[in-house]
């Protein structure tokens, strides 16, 4: 042993140590290593029983809000990052005569004058024809005079009967004059946040955007699993979501859709996780992953 050390150029005290590294209650060092790494990653990977997959939190509703009809933006009452609610106004197009129409229809409904005479007529024609009931029936009274008078009451109802109508015009014409300047009060059709506001006081309106409103109660988690998992899970079932990047503790959700399609290039189908996020701690966009729950923690 001495002389093989001599020739490779070691000692025999290096050549003892070489020798006893390997024996039992000294690991290889490199050994160690490989064990720690083993070890780590098994840590660091999903628990017995559960899986994980990659995912993405997204806005479950995204709105590009536009308006009915054409115009010039008046007022914007909705800044960006503000949270607003549904039906809430977000912006408003010029829109005076649209509000003079308004004006002028209410006074027109409001206006009860020629309804008012039409009915005094036929109250006064229909008193004639009382009055004239004792000399009718005496025969004092020739036909003529009689058919002229039951001719006035009729046409007195047929003008106290056009003006009732009149009115359900005009009243149906505040309603049109109505639903045309509601048409120029821009509001949210959900509740969310405004995440940007595409055009501004001044500009015209003509087919675009005024601004862009997302829901972020709840979110979406959107996951993309292997075809080999289909079947696997289902809806109604909980998750848990973990996040990357913010400082966000995992939160429940819920499976609320599993894709029937699966997509024959990645081999892979779609699942859609409803995440409630009522204090908005949430952003949409980051990435997450899912774990999975065995069934007896469903």
């Amino acid at each position: 042993m001495l002389a093989l050390c001599l020739l490779l150029g070691g000692t025999a005290p290096l050549a003892f140590a070489q020798d006893t590294s390997s024996a039992p209650g000294n690991p290889d060092p490199f050994a160690q290593l490989l064990e720690n790494a083993r070890q780590g990653a098994e840590s660091s990977g999903p628990a017995a029983g559960q899986e994980q997959n990659v995912c993405q939190v997204a806005a479950s509703e995204l709105v590009e809000l536009a308006s009915p009809v054409e115009g010039v933006i008046h007022a914007m009452h909705a800044k960006r990052g503000q949270r607003v609610k549904k039906g809430e106004l977000i912006a408003e197009l010029q829109a005076d005569v649209e509000k003079a129409q308004v004006n002028y229809a209410q006074v027109r409904v409001q206006s009860q004058s020629n309804v008012a005479a039409r009915k005094r007529q036929l109250e006064f024609a229909e008193r004639r024809i009382k009055r004239t009931e004792k000399l009718r029936a005496a025969k004092l009274m020739t036909q003529e005079e009689i058919d002229t008078l039951e001719t006035e009451r009729d046409s007195a109802r047929l003008d106290y009967d056009a003006a009732r109508e009149n009115i359900d015009i005009m009243k149906a014409e505040l309603a049109l004059s109505k639903a045309q300047l509601a048409d120029r009060m821009i509001k949210s059709p959900i509740d969310g946040v405004l995440i940007e506001k595409l055009l501004t006081v001044g500009e015209q309106v003509d087919g675009k955007a005024i601004a862009l409103i997302a829901q972020l109660d709840p979110l979406f988690v959107e996951v993309s699993l292997p075809v080999a998992q289909f079947g696997k899970y289902h809806k109604g079932e909980k998750v848990i979501v973990h996040f990357e990047g913010p400082q966000i503790g995992p939160r429940d959700a819920e499976i609320s859709l599993v894709d029937q399609i699966v997509e024959p290039k990645s081999k892979t189908f779609g699942m859609r996780v409803v995440l409630p996020n009522p204090d908005l701690a949430i952003p949409a966009g980051i990435g997450c992953h899912i774990e999975f729950l065995s069934p007896k923690k469903q």
